[in-house]
């Protein structure tokens, strides 16, 4: 109760989670509350709560799951500032920066288990429970190269040209490769532009606009979309061409 409150009297809401880190109210982090005399109630209804945070408002956060080698190698080698960070449960580290609407809720986005949290989630207060905290009293500006990782520019669209017979094959496989080895955070903006190039192959019959859409959405299932997702972005591309 005493940490809730601390909390609550610095005007950071807070809401009851249980030991799975999962609200226990109604709501969620959406209904969280710095209101004191809400908090005690929590408090007593759920006296073995840990308490959650919304992120967003007051800080965002890199939450960096350091039990996995890929994300200490990350950790390791990254250029970042002096932070306040919370060492969690897991041992892994939440770094808390100041707010930013540029930064939401993403998985391995950054790097493989490197997570964010911004606006519409939230985070276990882990100094509640006695785990470290580090430079305390600082909280830096989130880096603009974090930033350009969750942010990426959209591929630029440029129109098509007309191509021979002979140039189609290698054409048809440069599009299929980019769209099949797309990284997380590019592969709907890549498979967009390359559904658009074989739109316009097929505007040329260089092939049918029927293998064009199974060619896209077969490299996207290679890249890791669904199919479903897939398709969606396919037809959009399909219908934006003139």
């Amino acid at each position: 109760m005493n940490a809730a409150l601390k909390l609550a009297e610095r005007g950071i809401a807070v809401f009851p989670c249980n030991d799975k880190k999962r609200p226990m109210i109604e709501g969620g982090f959406k209904n969280a509350s710095a209101d004191p005399a809400q908090v005690k109630e929590w408090c007593r209804d759920f006296p073995d709560s840990l308490i959650g945070v919304p992120t967003g408002k007051r800080f965002v956060v890199i939450d960096c799951d350091l039990q996995h080698a890929e994300a200490q190698q990350w950790y390791a080698r990254a250029s970042l500032p002096l932070t306040r960070n919370h060492t969690t449960r897991s041992g892994g580290r939440h770094l808390l920066f100041r707010p930013d609407d540029r930064v939401g809720c993403t998985a391995g986005k950054i790097w493989k288990h490197i997570d964010t949290r911004g606006n519409g989630g939230y985070i276990i207060w882990w100094p509640a429970e006695g785990l470290d905290v580090l430079h305390k009293n600082v909280l830096a500006e989130m880096p603009e190269w974090i930033i350009r990782k969750l942010n990426p520019p959209a591929p630029k669209f440029e129109p098509g040209r007309p191509v021979s017979v002979q140039s189609a094959g290698r054409q048809l496989e440069g599009l299929i490769r980019t769209i099949a080895t797309a990284t997380p955070g590019t592969r709907n903006g890549a498979l967009f532009w390359g559904a658009c190039r074989l739109s316009e192959l097929a505007d040329q019959s260089i092939i049918s606009r029927t293998d064009a859409f199974g060619l896209a959405c077969e490299a996207a299932r290679r890249a890791g979309l669904s199919q479903a997702e897939a398709a969606r972005t396919v037809k959009s591309a399909f219908r934006a061409q003139p």
